[in-house]
């Protein structure tokens, strides 16, 4: 597991989330990492935290609003 601040898309595996919050409705999703890469045109050495400014919340249409966290998978 890396540390938020550094963690780049390619440290994402199958079963891990980026989990997005918007600080002005508090809508919430979770998104793949193969949609970070597919969709959101993600290069592999993104850092995942450079999605913030970039992400439209989809029920209250705010901008610069996000909050980005991973959430790993489970070990074991």
């Amino acid at each position: 597991m890396v540390p938020l601040y550094a963690a780049q898309v390619q440290n994402l595996g199958t079963g891990d989330f980026v989990v997005v919050r918007c600080g002005a409705c508090g809508d919430i999703t979770e998104i793949p990492p193969s949609r970070l890469t597919r969709e959101l045109g993600l290069q592999l050495t993104d850092r995942v935290l450079d999605l913030q400014p970039r992400l439209l919340c989809r029920l209250c249409y705010a901008r610069g609003q996000a909050v980005v966290s991973v959430k790993w998978r489970e070990a074991g």
